[in-house]
């Protein structure tokens, strides 16, 4: 695949990535099974089908999105993208200074739901919205609005869901795919 760095996707991971190119995806795979891998793929082939659009990695947490934006930059070429991070540290008028630069962001969803609501930039010229964690996408989590609210305003949107654990009951597995907009 163009542009990975030191890393060979194995077959399973290039059949879920061909599923995820062409719809919204729940992926469900164990620890260590290279979800991130498969974010990364679909990061690369809409950002080459969308010049100039952005990629949205949400992780629960703070560290979680720091470990996956380390992974992006092993396995980009150096100047493939600009990747930021947005957290509750940086201020908010720098985050829409950074959001207008960045073509990949990595953040928690409560940074850039707060963002949004309080209109310091759109998700219009998202292509990409990674959901990690995607279990959590219950109830009044920042999850379902911003997926809600990209799915209403992308001119390209597509939304991939990574979880190890979207749990044993079947209407709750459809809750999480509802409102992620699969």
């Amino acid at each position: 695949m163009d542009f990975l760095q030191g890393i060979e996707p194995r077959e399973y991971q290039k059949k879920i990535y061909e599923t995820c190119v062409e719809k919204n995806c729940l992926v469900v795979l164990s620890t260590g099974l290279g979800k991130t891998l498969i974010a990364l793929m679909v990061a690369i082939e809409r950002m080459k089908k969308f010049p100039g659009e952005k990629v949205v990695f949400l992780a629960p947490t703070r560290p979680l999105a720091d470990q996956h934006l380390r992974y992006f930059k092993k396995h980009l070429p150096e100047l493939f993208a600009d990747m930021q991070i947005f957290t509750g540290m940086v201020q908010p008028e720098n985050r829409k200074k950074i959001w207008s630069t960045a073509d990949i962001i990595f953040s928690t969803p409560q940074c850039i739901a707060n963002d949004v609501r309080n209109e310091l930039y759109n998700l219009n010229d998202v292509c990409l919205l990674v959901e990690d964690e995607a279990h959590r996408c219950m109830k009044n989590y920042d999850y379902n609005f911003l997926a809600n609210n990209y799915m209403q305003t992308a001119r390209h949107p597509r939304i991939i869901g990574l979880t190890a654990s979207p749990g044993s009951e079947k209407a709750r597995i459809k809750e999480i795919c509802r409102n992620l907009s699969i």
